[in-house]
């Protein structure tokens, strides 16, 4: 009996998490709702290739820009941008940026950067860089005066 009664749970428990993978993949397939689509075309009327997702309830939209780099850009449920993350190279890194690493870490400026723009706010530069055995990761803004990421100004 006790066999019969835990089959069942296992039965029920892997047909719950079956529909809640077939629900989350047919809910991307169809891509984002109107509100979303709407803003993003608005946001970007040149772009229609993006791929979206839908992860921690933000719509999540990635495309390539007109050089080829990754563009990632995030919108609540009802349509407002919350943030876009744009590769950069390095020659678009405001100056001050790359003055305070080179003045921090002295080597040669091997990192990546990520031009991370939100509505109504200072836009921030995401810089990756190796740094003995880890990749860090550090924000400024663009006087290069090191920030928070979840900071607003």
């Amino acid at each position: 009996m006790k066999k019969t009664l835990l089959g069942l749970v296992l039965l029920s428990s892997t047909t719950l998490f079956a529909q809640e993978q077939h629900d989350n993949y047919n809910r991307n397939q169809q891509g984002p709702p109107a509100e979303v689509q709407n803003s993003f075309q608005r946001d970007n009327p040149n772009v229609n290739n993006a791929n979206w997702e839908q992860t921690n309830n933000q719509w999540h939209g990635n495309y390539k820009d007109n050089n080829n780099r990754n563009v990632d850009t995030y919108y609540d449920p009802t349509g407002n941008r919350i943030d876009t993350h744009r590769e950069i190279d390095r020659r678009d890194v405001p100056q001050n940026v790359d003055d305070w690493y080179h003045r921090k870490y002295k080597d040669n400026g091997d990192y990546r950067a990520v031009r991370i723009e939100r509505p109504n706010d200072i836009p921030l530069f995401e810089i990756r860089f190796h740094k003995g055995r880890r990749d860090r990761i550090i924000y400024m803004d663009e006087h290069g005066k090191k920030r928070h990421y979840r900071d607003r100004h």
